[in-house]
């Protein structure tokens, strides 16, 4: 009889412990919400700990990113305002948020309240959307998990419309004004990070995409079009900002992409037979037979010795830059100029370059022109160390633009 008291007694107790330690609710607030297109709404994400000691907290939020786009997520005071975060992020491309704070100490909270709050925007003209908290973690000040309900919510998009075609189209050209056949366009919407291949045909610089109205793009948004022709030589990228005119006229109508000249090099290269070398002056004449941009120039030095320039000038028609030597100390064969200069291409231009040890020298006849990759370079006159005058010996040299 004792012993079956003692059971009862014991059952009963758990009882007790069952009934007083009810899992902790987490919860998407308002649970149920109706929104129209374009509306921005706000969700709070409330813990009630059910009497639980919670010390920190985090979640998940996964939503459907056709029809909204989370544009903020914030702390509530739930956890109080001395806390940690752990983790604020938001992933549109994804469609999920996630957030996470801790507090300091070793006290936790028992009272309900709200942890975060996001805010969204409605970008879908119709459908239905469930807000799912995934991934829960809370915890009691010894950092064990606590045993945890968890409630979604439900959002729809009233008195919508159906989304209407949005016709994105235009032309793909050369820089000089030729035909790009077949290229290859991709669009990026840069604020929801969808991406779209636009259609193009073999025979055609002609592309075009269809996008939705409401759901793949509203006005104040960023198309990024990246454009590449067929064999990968040529490449162009280019914004564009949706306006309102764009939406009320049904697309972006021919929009042409043109590709730029990418400026070049101009470089003499190595000659097969560099002697006699000998340091001095030169003095020349050169055109380029391509947009060149250069703030860099390299002198090619006869094999085991210090070859290099010691000053260089480039100048005429606009362009006036310098570059010094600064000694056999890091990369001496390379002299950067004052400034970043550009050659433009038919158009004639002077350089003085005073050489130093054994640079490598081009030898030609006296005024004849040498071809280098990006145009010709001609000898008006080179004075060696010794005072004596030459035509016909040009310096091997490259002229190019350095980034950053």
């Amino acid at each position: 009889m004792k012993h079956t008291i003692a059971v009862m007694i014991i059952i009963g107790i758990i009882g007790i412990f069952i009934q007083t330690a009810s899992a902790t609710q987490i919860s998407v607030e308002p649970s149920h919400i109706e929104v129209a297109p374009g509306e921005e709404f706000t969700v709070n994400i409330t813990v009630d700990p059910e009497g639980n000691e919670t010390f920190s907290a985090q979640y998940t939020l996964y939503f459907d990113n056709i029809l909204l786009r989370a544009q903020s997520q914030n702390k509530g005071p739930f956890l109080g305002s001395d806390t940690i975060p752990v983790a604020n992020e938001i992933y549109n491309h994804l469609g999920k948020t996630e957030y996470g704070e801790t507090r300091k100490g070793n006290t936790g909270v028992t009272e309900p309240g709200v942890l975060a709050t996001i805010d969204f925007e409605v970008r879908g003209n119709s459908g239905t959307c469930e807000l799912r908290l995934d991934e829960v973690i809370l915890s009691d000040p010894s950092l064990d998990r606590i045993p945890t309900q968890v409630y979604n919510g439900m959002l729809k998009i009233k008195d919508s419309q159906p989304s209407s075609p949005f016709h994105v189209y235009g032309y793909v050209f050369y820089e000089n004004g030729g035909e790009c056949l077949n290229p290859r366009v991709n669009i990026t919407n840069l604020n929801t990070s969808g991406e779209w291949q636009a259609e193009t045909n073999a025979s055609y610089n002609y592309y075009q995409l269809i996008l939705r109205h409401g759901i793949d793009i509203v006005a104040g948004e960023t198309l990024q079009f990246e454009v590449t022709s067929p064999d990968g030589s040529h490449s162009n990228i280019t914004n564009y900002t949706i306006a309102q005119d764009d939406i009320n006229n049904g697309g972006l109508f021919n929009f042409n992409i043109t590709f730029e000249a990418k400026p070049g090099i101009f470089d003499t290269e190595a000659p097969d037979n560099p002697y006699p070398s000998i340091m001095g002056v030169h003095n020349g004449t050169i055109i380029p037979d391509l947009r060149i941009e250069a703030n860099r120039i390299y002198t090619y030095a006869c094999p085991g010795t210090g070859g290099h320039t010691e000053y260089a000038r480039i100048w005429g028609n606009g362009v006036d830059a310098y570059a010094n030597w600064s000694g056999y100390a890091g990369d001496w064969h390379n002299l950067t100029f004052n400034t970043t200069f550009t050659l433009e291409p038919g158009k004639e231009y002077n350089y003085t370059i005073r050489t130093g040890s054994y640079p490598q020298i081009i030898h030609v006849h006296s005024g004849e022109e040498y071809n280098a990759t990006g145009g010709k370079i001609k000898c008006t006159e080179f004075i060696d160390a010794n005072g004596k005058k030459y035509t016909g010996w040009i310096p091997a040299i490259r002229l190019w633009r350095e980034e950053g």
